[in-house]
This record gives C-alpha cells, structure tokens and sequence, in this order.
C-alpha cells in the first residue's frame, strides 16, 4: 500500500494520528517566515501579519503598490521640470551660440495632472485665445473708426 511506504512507522494503526501523517511537500511555515520582513517593512504589525485576518495581508500589498505607483509619478513629474528647466536654459548654454541670446523663461504653472487641471488650463487657454481676438478686433475697430472721421 502508497501510505504504508510514506509513513515512518511500519504500520498506520500504531500511535496517534499526528505520528502517522506525513510531512506536507509545501513548508508553509517557511513561505510565511520568509514573507515576514517584507510585511513589516510596509507597515504591517507583527500581530497584524500573525493573528489578525489574512486578508490583511493582501490589503497591505495592494496599497504598497500604489503607494509605488505614486512615488513613481512624482519622480516621473519631477524629471518632467527638470528636463523642461534645463531644455529652457539649452540656448544661453550652447559654446557657440549667438551673442545676445536668452533663456527662455519657466513655466509659470504647475503641470495640469488630472482631469479637472487639463480641463480648466485647455479653458484657461481658449479663454486666452479669445480675449487676444477681441482685443484684436477692437484695435482694428479703433483703427477703422478714425479713418473713416478723417474723411468727414
């Protein structure tokens, strides 16, 4: 018999039950030992990570990977103004460039990130676009208005 040759003992009858069980081929002790640092280290508590629920466990995962995902934008965010700071700068930098040139100035606001920012900065600059046309228009109005009293 299979059990027969997995037992220790020569016959399963003998001792108690927990004598007659084989060991399990996964040492789930281990996997929760080794698993442990990783747990503390994103803020889990060791009675957390022992006694508490076990869905705690992936709760806390979940959120270490946002948290990553967010720290990961920011320093994305962060070389984004940087690259744009020293690509602003590149004209006054080059060996031989032209006497006189400028760098051009920095954006004077925060990148729009979400979709209220984007929506609010694309109306800030239709907003922008249509006052330059008005005072276009008025300027031309003006312009026409004072030809048209110098024929009278």
């Amino acid at each position: 018999m299979v059990s027969d040759s997995l037992s220790n003992s020569g016959s399963v009858d003998e001792g108690s039950e927990r004598e007659n069980r084989f060991a399990s081929p996964f040492p789930y002790t281990e996997i929760f030992e080794k698993k442990f640092p990783y747990y503390l280290s994103i803020g889990m508590t060791e009675e957390q990570y022992w006694d508490k629920d076990c869905c705690l466990v992936k709760f806390y995962r979940e959120a270490e990977e946002l948290r990553r995902e967010r720290v990961n934008q920011e320093m994305w965010l962060q070389g984004m103004y940087i690259y744009d700071a020293i690509s602003r700068l590149s004209p006054i930098l080059r060996p031989f460039g032209k006497k006189g040139t400028k760098a051009k100035p920095y954006v004077e606001e925060a990148y729009p990130i979400n979709k209220k920012t984007m929506e609010d900065a694309q109306t800030k600059k239709e907003m922008a676009k249509s006052q330059k046309g008005m005072r276009y228009m008025q300027a031309y109005m003006v312009a026409n208005n004072k030809r048209f009293e110098e024929r009278k």
